[in-house]
């Protein structure tokens, strides 16, 4: 299974662990998806967790969505599902913790984003790099703008470099930058203060959190959405940026700066 959940007690706090299981980078394809979104959707209906931690198998995190299904006939089916899985995130009535090792990339970094504590091994990589391929990252706009100042997110999603986590440059993203190899005992040193907490009260507090984030997927994630199905993944610089990265080759970008026809030059 791509998709795997246990769950653990600590004290009388619930734990729950999702883990990202599709080597070698655990890529996110529709199928897993699906999975993603049942098993987040299986903890909030059992309504035990009040911690939930999400981390890949084999020490690497996410390298995100599955490119070969960035395409006209795929994304109308993959982005709307993938942003379901982070919105699943934000109806947990509990505190949701990116544990992160390996690569962290494009949707994977989004995944991460989704949830409300971000610890990361000094050795990880992160960056958002949609860009290089011609697209750009829908629900990483309006987090990177929520975790970080408009510079940074402007740098972070229109270079689409990757970092070393320890160089990171943008603030706010990474909530703990964790010493190589000792991922379990942040998480331990992550989950101690909660774990004489009333779960109830730990559980309703969250879920204030997890309404305000969602105020803003509301009022901004449908729009980035549409946007990204009818004017990115159409242009052909994007079908071009997808078939070079396939065919691991330069993109041959359009010459005309239109931002999708001869007279969409400007909005």
């Amino acid at each position: 299974m791509p998709i795997t959940v246990s769950s653990e007690i600590r004290r009388d706090l619930h734990v729950a662990r999702v883990l990202l299981d599709s080597a070698p980078l655990n890529i996110i394809d529709l199928d897993q998806c699906d999975e993603l979104l049942e098993a987040l959707q299986g903890i909030r209906d059992d309504d035990e967790a009040r911690v939930v931690i999400i981390q890949g198998e084999g020490h690497e995190f996410c390298s995100g969505t599955d490119i070969a299904e960035h395409t006209p006939e795929k994304m109308p089916d993959l982005l709307p599902r993938f942003h379901a899985c982070l919105e699943a995130i934000l109806s947990l009535d509990a505190i949701v913790i990116a544990a992160i090792e390996g690569r962290c990339l494009g949707g994977g970094l989004e995944l991460a984003m989704a949830c409300d504590r971000i610890l990361v091994d000094e050795e990880a990589t992160l960056g958002l790099p949609e860009i290089k391929i011609g697209c750009y990252p829908p629900a990483g706009l309006i987090q990177v703008l929520a975790r970080s100042h408009p510079g940074s997110a402007v740098r972070m999603v229109c270079s689409g470099e990757i970092y070393p986590a320890k160089e990171f440059p943008h603030l706010g993203i990474i909530d703990e930058l964790v010493p190589a190899g000792t991922m379990e005992e942040a998480i331990d040193t992550e989950l101690d203060p909660y774990q004489e907490l009333s779960p109830a009260i730990l559980g309703f507090t969250a879920r204030q959190f997890h309404r305000r984030a969602q105020d803003q997927w509301a009022k901004h994630l449908k729009e980035l959405e549409a946007v990204y199905l009818e004017g990115i993944v159409t242009h052909e610089d994007s079908r071009e940026g997808v078939e070079a990265f396939l065919e691991k080759r330069a993109p041959r970008w359009a010459r005309r700066q239109g931002l999708v026809g001869p007279d969409d030059l400007a909005f």
